[in-house]
């Protein structure tokens, strides 16, 4: 059980209704984590927006987010809703179970290619530990062809990741709430 439980149906701010409603289209389910939050519906709409603005549009190809966010919410204990989400989400797409399983055990996969591969560990670093981003990895990601919006975009992922995988652990949802 959730230490803060999702309000009823019939209890939630429109705000709340509207954020887990688009949750549902955009990403396949509503998280629990994030309808644990509904509980305050600006912070909820809040999240939504950061998600929404991040993970959802951008230059950097959607599918490769989603990549990078398995890859961070898969090491991360207690992020296991946002794991599944995820998961799905690419499978949906067509994404090979065998690269999935790669990112879900070992946080990468030599089976993408290797500027993918590389977008993907830089992602994750920078959800799970963004001190040890090097500027080396910039200038890195910069010959491979990204621009500095697209390594905004990145860093900004890695954020939302640490703010979604935070949640997760703090209110202690399981992925089958």
């Amino acid at each position: 059980m959730s230490r803060i439980p999702t309000p009823p149906e019939d209890e939630l701010d429109a705000a709340a209704r509207d954020a887990l409603a688009r949750a549902q289209i955009e990403l396949g389910a509503a998280p629990a984590p994030l309808r644990a939050i509904a509980a305050a519906p600006r912070a909820l709409e809040g999240a939504w927006k950061l998600l929404e603005g991040v993970l959802l549009s951008g230059s950097v190809p959607r599918t490769t987010k989603e990549l990078v966010a398995l890859a961070a919410t898969a090491s991360s204990p207690g992020a296991e809703a946002f794991r599944k989400t995820f998961r799905a989400a690419l499978g949906s797409k067509g994404v090979a179970a065998p690269v999935l399983e790669d990112l879900e055990r070992k946080g990468e996969s030599t089976r993408l290619p290797e500027r993918t591969q590389r977008v993907v560990v830089f992602g994750r670093r920078a959800a799970l530990q963004p001190a040890q981003l090097t500027d080396e990895d910039f200038r890195a990601l910069r010959r491979d062809g990204l621009s500095d919006s697209e390594l905004a975009e990145l860093v900004s992922l890695g954020g939302l990741l640490a703010f979604l995988i935070a949640v997760s652990r703090a209110t202690a949802t399981r992925e089958d709430e």
